[in-house]
């Protein structure tokens, strides 16, 4: 009798203990099924809606021309149902590096590069294309060839155009007059190197306009460049025209003058001349200080970008050049009501 009550008792408890399992299984199923309703279902649905992760490397998350730009290039990315990374390398080669490093580390299927340098970032970006990433790279020209095959495109303003412009308004605003500049050097700078040689090369045709400096800041921020300013106000008895080359520099440039004494204007006063078409830039032209700035489209900048990624990943041909140049447009008082927001 003992036995046979035994053996009753290890049966029921079997039957438990497979109730148990059987249960916990129906849970844990009933868990991960709703895991996919809350993540958008399975990995093969997820596929087919598209799940990919795009990330974007910008110059600096302070300028309100990258901001445009990773503003447009989230559009397009999440308009799609994807996941949009931003990091910011604010101008520091070793921040830009890691940003590539955590960009792969995330796994993306994409990147658009706007690098603050033109060859800081190729090593790391061949050894990401080698990962099978798909990299494209807008506003500054990086130093790859297409030949490579690091790239699908490369897009970037008519950054020499932009200092042609800025020059031809100081030689029409000079009449023949006499006339001097100062000027950035930023050779770590693809795009503000482009820009300068666009607006020396210019102004090297009048025998009455005369270069009276150009100088690097060290390091490249708005401290130093405000000190640079105040170092050419002190030189020089007068300084007809600044051209910075971007809009944040032309800016630090102009408030290290006028905190030398050095009255910045279009009427009266020195000329300050930038490239970008920011918000801030103006700002200040509204204010009576700048001069004008070429403007850039920085939306259209990270558009051609971000849809050329999407492009290749999705198996496709780009249908333009791999590098591709996007005009530039010059504001100053007269039009700047246009572009105002």
């Amino acid at each position: 009798m003992k036995k046979f009550i035994s053996v009753l008792l290890a049966a029921v408890m079997t039957c438990g203990l497979l109730a148990g399992c059987s249960q916990e299984g129906t849970q844990t199923e009933k868990n991960e099924e709703e895991m996919q309703q809350e993540t958008g279902g399975t990995d093969e649905e997820a596929d087919k809606e598209g799940g990919y992760t795009i990330g974007c490397v910008i110059i600096n998350d302070a300028n309100t021309h990258c901001i445009a730009f990773a503003d447009k290039f989230k559009e397009i990315v999440e308009g799609k149902g994807d996941k949009a990374m931003v990091l910011a390398a604010n101008d520091d080669p070793e921040t830009l590096l890691q940003c590539i490093d955590d960009l792969m580390a995330a796994g993306v299927d994409g990147i658009v590069m706007e690098s603050p340098n033109a060859t800081a970032p190729v090593e790391a970006l061949r050894e990401a294309a080698e990962k099978g990433i798909v990299i494209s790279a807008a506003d500054v020209l990086l130093d790859i060839e297409e030949s490579e095959g690091v790239l699908v495109s490369q897009t970037v303003s008519d950054n020499y155009g932009a200092g042609v412009l800025c020059a031809n308004d100081l030689i029409e605003r000079l009449d023949g007059k006499e006339g001097t500049v100062c000027h950035i050097i930023y050779e770590e700078n693809e795009a503000v190197t482009t820009r300068v040689k666009g607006f020396l090369d210019t102004i090297e045709k009048e025998d009455n306009i005369k270069v009276l400096e150009g100088t690097q800041p060290t390091p490249v921020t708005q401290e130093a460049e405000m000190a640079v300013a105040e170092s050419w106000a002190s030189k020089y008895d007068e300084i007809t025209a600044v051209f910075g080359g971007g809009g944040p520099i032309s800016i630090a440039f102009m408030r290290g003058l006028e905190a030398a004494g050095v009255k910045c204007s279009p009427d009266g006063g020195t000329y300050i001349y930038g490239v970008d078409g920011s918000q801030d830039e103006y700002a200040c032209i509204l204010d009576g200080d700048y001069t004008g700035t070429a403007r850039q489209q920085p939306d259209e900048l990270a558009r051609i970008a971000t849809e050329d990624v999407y492009t290749v990943l999705g198996g496709g041909e780009i249908d333009h050049d791999w590098l591709t140049y996007v005009d530039v447009i010059y504001v100053d008082k007269e039009n700047v009501n246009d572009y105002v927001e």
